[in-house]
């Protein structure tokens, strides 16, 4: 990643999104925490990353119109409302409507167990190989 992770509320530290065997590659998951964070999982490549799923541009969730948001090579997700684009590396902003915004990457630890949770710290366990 070419950037540090965002933070994330520190009431959220530890919070279970999801288990790695849950996420096929090139697959997303959304998911709502308790707390009301909407949060789009997305692996592909041996990476695991998690995203506030809400398009910087729109506000709308990503997914909003269906759940197909990786591009066919798994390295840009595309907000289903209006086709920005955002690399899944950093969220940066890549084309369209995208230029210009960026995602908020949340910080995210993938256990032993396969388990991935939030993080609060900004630190991100999400490089470690999905496998």
């Amino acid at each position: 990643m070419s950037e540090a992770p965002g933070e994330c509320d520190p009431s959220l530290e530890g919070v279970v999104l999801a288990r790695v065997h849950d996420l096929a590659d090139r697959a997303t998951l959304s998911i709502q925490t308790d707390g009301g964070l909407p949060v789009l999982l997305i692996r592909s490549k041996d990476m695991i990353r998690a995203f506030v799923n809400a398009c910087p541009h729109q506000d709308l969730p990503l997914d909003y119109r269906g759940p197909n948001v990786l591009s066919a090579d798994g390295m840009t997700i595309r907000c289903t409302n209006h086709d920005a684009a955002f690399s899944i590396e950093d969220g940066a902003g890549t084309s369209g409507l995208g230029s210009g915004c960026r995602l908020d990457v949340l910080p995210i630890a993938i256990g032993a167990d396969g388990v991935i949770r939030l993080r609060s710290d900004g630190t991100n366990g999400s490089e470690r190989d999905a496998g």
